[in-house]
């Protein structure tokens, strides 16, 4: 459930008094804003996959003009190697 503003300033200032800024700092980025939810763990997976697909397809991208090149120079070098040149 989130928490209005007020509240969230409200909480802060006791929590400043009574334990200190650091501590109060902390306590207010654990409490969710107003109008923001938490990550279930159904979203934190989402992005997961979301991550791990980009993640391959960059390499993919990247890797594959790597390996022609490699291909081709090792059928060069083969030809060379039976051609007797």
């Amino acid at each position: 459930m989130a928490v209005s503003d007020a509240r969230r300033l409200k909480v802060y200032e006791q929590a400043r008094e009574h334990w200190g800024e650091e501590t109060a700092e902390v306590l207010m980025e654990l409490v969710v804003p107003a109008g923001q939810d938490m990550a279930t763990k159904a979203d934190i997976a989402e992005a997961v996959s979301s991550m791990k697909e980009y993640t391959l397809r960059t390499l993919l991208i990247a890797l594959t003009p790597l390996y022609l090149g490699m291909l081709g120079l090792s059928l060069g070098v083969a030809g060379l190697y039976f051609t007797g040149s």
